[in-house]
């Protein structure tokens, strides 16, 4: 029984059976109580590595603002990468498998490679130049553009709460950009497009690869991608910090608690994606943006208007209604 069955709101299967005589037929066979148990119990973990998640991007979304005060964004987007030395034992073990992956199992992770890289590279530059709150919320749009996407894909129309979630996106963001936009950096703006962009399409990409590729083959793509694009970025340009020794022990202690931070990040958001329908896996992360926000005003002093407190409070709104919205998992590839 395939995964995406658990996750039918009818908890019912709809199989075609053909007869000798070569008529088919379709009846519906109704799950058991305790796949049903089973589906609850997925969903729920779901959830759960979801809202860790958010918790662990809201750490790290901070101290990397803090860091790069300090450090160049390759500094930044190599120490994310570390990481990969806790799984480098289980690739070469599984390098058996992996010689007799198609060059689709390849290309997917490319790809997947290619975008990390990307959307690193872009939200990193954008924390150099916008505050920490502006650059979550470019990250909380994802769930509007994986609402168009998806409805694309499977050719239909938005479902109610997957509308009312959107709409809600679209409000909460013009009341926190709109209104200060030409305070921005338009840098800081165009990385935070950019970050949107990429970081869309690899969750997207993750949810349909959960049948070809393990969390832990993403979790080492994600790493790998990061130390290649973090060498590039530190030959492009290169930063650290010049203070007193103390000071630049603990900050580059510090930096190593970052790629801790993203290792951890990476696995639970890889187990996420394969766990939940792109939308609510998208809409738990954006729980990060109050946390973000608070931290943003205490530590940086990146005081807001009312009008984006507000702002914030519709896209949490929406992250909720997206969360509940009942949609279910794309087909994966």
């Amino acid at each position: 029984m395939s995964e995406d069955l658990l996750f039918r709101n009818n908890q019912q299967k709809l199989c075609t059976w053909r007869g000798m005589n070569g008529q088919t037929k379709q009846v519906n066979i109704a799950l058991s109580g305790k796949t049903q148990n089973n589906a609850y119990a997925f969903m729920k973990n779901g959830l759960k590595w979801g809202i860790t998640s958010a918790l662990g991007i809201a750490s790290f979304t901070i101290l990397s603002k803090f860091l790069i005060q300090h450090f160049s964004a390759g500094w930044l987007l190599l120490a994310s990468g570390l990481g990969i030395v806790l799984l480098l034992q289980r690739t070469i073990k599984n390098w058996n498998v992996y010689k007799v992956w198609s060059k689709k199992e390849w290309k997917l992770v490319f790809v997947l490679a290619m975008l990390s890289g990307l959307y690193n590279i872009c939200f990193f530059l954008g924390l150099n130049f916008l505050p920490a709150t502006i650059m979550a919320m470019f990250l909380g749009l994802a769930p509007l553009l994986l609402i168009l996407r998806t409805c694309g894909i499977e050719k239909r129309k938005p479902m109610l709460l997957e509308a009312v979630s959107g709409l809600s996106a679209i409000i909460g963001v013009y009341l926190m950009l709109g209104i200060r936009v030409q305070s921005y950096s338009l840098i800081g703006i165009s990385c935070g497009i950019g970050a949107l962009a990429f970081a869309t399409n690899a969750s997207f990409l993750m949810g349909r690869m959960r049948e070809k590729i393990d969390a832990k083959e993403v979790v080492f793509t994600k790493q790998l991608s990061k130390i290649l694009f973090g060498c590039a970025g530190i030959l492009i340009w290169f930063k650290i910090p010049s203070s007193s020794p103390h000071s630049i022990a603990i900050l580059w202690a510090l930096l190593i608690i970052v790629g801790c931070l993203s290792m951890f990040v990476s696995f639970m958001t890889s187990k996420t994606a394969f766990a939940l329908p792109p939308l609510p896996f998208e809409n738990i992360l954006l729980l990060n943006l109050p946390i973000v926000a608070i931290c943003d005003m205490w530590i940086f002093e990146d005081y807001l208007h009312p009008s984006q407190w507000a702002g914030i409070l519709l896209m949490v709104a929406s992250a909720i209604i997206g969360i509940f919205s009942g949609e279910e998992r794309i087909k994966a590839i």
